[in-house]
């Protein structure tokens, strides 16, 4: 039997929401007492933190590459990063994945792109966006890629942490969060806001803002979702 499995607890909220999404999927095309086999790799997410905040790379890298390994011990046949952030590594450490794994960058674009999105607003961490991750793949992508002042990005990225990378929404910070993402729909004509956390759609909905989302969680969890069935 496949398993999947996760690298988890960058934030553990959001681990929570792709545990329950891929039981959800399972469970709506084989029914309601069924479910698929998934292990969770918990890491500290003060540690990853920690070493992006020194521009430890190759620290963030051993940790994934760690991580996954735990998950292949553990019996799983594909794997997971869920969350953005530590997609900033992702070319360091494809290559070095002892399972196949599915990046939530290329699942978010592909999905911009065949909504014919063409001018997308970026939210994430602070080391998300300041990495360019989401700029460079868009520009690849032939999307233009809506850029935060650095103000802004490091008010949604104080909006994010602690606070909502632990599950604690609080409704002031939703409100400045919208106010910042209309701000830039109106002045540099964004047709869509990307949710480049996992933790953003804890506050972010369908409908909160004037152009759609793009929620990379779920977007995600649906790209692990079917390569998960292709393999069954």
């Amino acid at each position: 039997m496949k398993k999947i499995g996760l690298v988890g607890g960058i934030g553990p909220a959001s681990t929570v929401d792709y545990y329950l999404g891929l039981i959800e999927r399972y469970r709506a095309q084989f029914g309601d007492d069924r479910y698929p086999e998934i292990v969770i790799d918990s890491i500290d997410m003060h540690e990853m933190i920690d070493a992006f905040g020194q521009n430890d790379y190759d620290k963030v890298a051993e940790i994934l590459l760690n991580s996954v390994e735990n998950l292949k011990a553990a019996g799983a046949t594909l794997a997971a990063i869920t969350s953005n952030t530590p997609h900033i590594v992702w070319d360091k450490v494809l290559d070095k994945f002892s399972l196949p794994c599915y990046s939530i960058v290329e699942a978010a674009v592909e999905a911009a792109k065949q909504n014919a999105f063409q001018r997308v607003l970026i939210f994430g961490t602070e080391f998300t966006m300041s990495s360019g991750l989401y700029d460079k793949a868009f520009d690849k992508a032939g999307i233009h890629p809506v850029v935060l002042s650095k103000e802004d990005q490091l008010a949604i990225g104080h909006i994010i942490y602690p606070n909502l990378e632990n599950g604690i929404i609080i409704p002031a910070d939703k409100e400045k969060m919208i106010a910042i993402a209309e701000k830039y729909i109106q002045t540099e004509n964004a047709d869509a806001l990307l949710l480049g956390c996992t933790e953003i759609p804890l506050m972010i909905k369908a409908g909160d803002v004037s152009v759609p989302i793009i929620d990379t969680t779920q977007i995600h969890i649906d790209k692990i979702y079917a390569e998960y069935i292709s393999m069954i």
